[in-house]
């Protein structure tokens, strides 16, 4: 029987897998066994080390303090002794909390017993000292220094063992490194091998669909982008060619978007250039030298053309956030109605100039959402700025808001106008970047980046956006944000 092509390629990927998956159970354990390696040395023999080459520091630091008091008789070398004895219990203190074998346990305890006599000693020394300064000093000296001497020895044997105790785990972590590289390169090896021959024997039965599309792609690189015609050839081909004629349908739209991209740049951009450009050729001609008033006009040209500029520019830039899923928001708890409140007096005077009646219908007593203030006054501004602009003069522009519930609580938004409405053909393009609608009117169209912007907003806040729209009777829009 006649494997398919999914078959043949189920049953080599399949192996494939095995092979995975033995590697990365082989690694993982591997790297759980180097990982506790390194953890113990870290942990355990490097603090150990550490500690016992501070402690042994701390012993001739210490004994240097007692010969200097002993000499001189200076309370402050006595002070500086005590806290030394402190810094080396509580070293004495951590070594102890480490595991140890049996011998380093031996020599701590030792350790221990000979550090106490010290100390016991030095006390003893001390209070000889006081009721006699003609004491045997060099009896006790010697009893001392064959304390010191037998610490330090001990200390240093205590040192001995944990390097070789820490070089014979780095030997051990490296001699499995070694052979997890040996296991991973030879079952790599066979990956590689098998991917290659299920590669080729699958090649090999797909050949001339895969030149025909291959041409097609070339031509697609060309900027020609033409629907395959229909392949004979098993489902699997089939399927790539009809997703090869969607991709072409999708180049196609990008073609366009390209085109309109380029148009909104010439356009948008371009114009407040050109205008910055011989604004400042002018002031720098002196054309307005002995005109002070015109120098400043020439001056606030140029700022209004420059914020215009950024402006698009921050459109652009704020929209690639949002398609990359980098945006910052900044939510909080807030109340919406004064959101819409602020957005719509900022908006008066536009609609006032325009002649057109601006009305807010708030449903009352609207629970708090949690949201960017900041952006979401940007939707309700670009969805209320848009409505104005295609309204006529007399013309009625309303915003309302108001609590649903379906299955969830949402407070609904609405801005409606009773302009010249959406074409039909349009209602599935209108929140696309760089999609403006042509209403058959002499009016500004505008970037095409408004409504894109908006419907990311409103989605990164959980939210549905959505229009209604009949041609010549106006569009309403809608949005609606989830209470928490």
């Amino acid at each position: 029987m006649k494997l398919t092509i999914f078959k043949r390629l189920t049953f080599g990927y399949a192996a494939i897998l095995l092979l995975v998956v033995f590697l990365v159970l082989y690694v993982t354990l591997k790297l759980n066994q180097l990982n506790g390696l390194s953890r113990e040395i870290a942990t355990v023999h490097v603090n150990r080390l550490t500690l016992t080459e501070h402690f042994l520091d701390k012993l001739f630091s210490q004994v240097s303090f007692e010969k200097k008091y002993l000499i001189s008789g200076d309370s402050d070398f006595l002070k500086k002794f005590w806290d030394i004895q402190h810094q080396i219990i509580e070293d004495i203190r951590k070594l102890e909390a480490l595991p140890n074998i049996e011998e380093n346990k031996d020599l701590f305890n030792q350790i221990q017993t000979d550090y106490g006599q010290f100390l016991l000693l030095f006390r003893t020394e001390i209070e000889a000292l006081q009721k006699n300064p003609g004491y045997p000093r060099l009896k006790f000296q010697q009893q001392k220094d064959n304390l010191v001497d037998q610490i330090n020895q001990r200390l240093k044997q205590m040192i001995h063992i944990s390097r070789l105790q820490r070089d014979e785990k780095i030997n051990i972590s490296s001699q499995i490194s070694a052979r997890v590289l040996q296991v991973t390169t030879i079952t790599a090896a066979l990956a590689i091998l098998l991917g290659l021959l299920v590669s080729f024997y699958n090649t090999r039965g797909i050949n001339r669909s895969i030149v025909r599309l291959q041409k097609m792609t070339r031509e697609i690189a060309k900027g020609k982008f033409e629907k395959i015609d229909h392949i004979t050839s098993p489902p699997e081909i089939k399927e790539l060619s009809d997703d090869f004629n969607l991709m072409c349908e999708r180049l196609r739209e990008l073609d366009a978007m390209k085109k309109d991209f380029i148009s909104h740049v010439s356009h948008t951009l371009r114009t407040p250039l050109t205008a910055m450009k011989e604004a400042s050729r002018m002031l720098m001609e002196g054309t307005y030298a002995d005109v002070p008033s015109k120098q400043n006009e020439l001056l606030a040209i140029t700022q209004k053309e420059c914020e215009r500029l950024i402006d698009s520019v921050n459109r652009i830039l704020d929209l690639s956030r949002m398609e990359a899923k980098m945006m910052d928001y900044h939510l909080k708890q807030g109340l919406l109605f004064p959101v819409i409140q602020q957005t719509v007096l900022k908006l008066a005077p536009i609609a006032q100039g325009k002649k057109i009646d601006l009305e807010l219908r708030p449903s009352p007593d609207l629970p708090a959402v949690k949201m960017d203030e900041e952006r979401i006054a940007q939707v309700m501004e670009n969805l209320i700025g848009n409505a104005l602009k295609f309204s006529d003069a007399g013309g009625k522009v309303i915003i309302a808001a108001s609590l649903k519930n379906q299955g969830q609580h949402w407070i609904e938004v609405c801005v409606a106008d009773r302009g010249c409405g959406i074409p039909r053909e349009n209602m599935g393009k209108i929140f696309d970047r760089f999609q403006r609608i042509d209403g058959g009117r002499k009016t500004p169209l505008g970037t095409g980046l408004g409504l894109s912007i908006a419907k990311h907003i409103i989605a990164d806040h959980g939210g549905k956006i959505w229009v209604r729209s009949k041609p010549g009777q106006g569009s309403s829009f809608y949005f609606s944000l989830p209470v928490p």
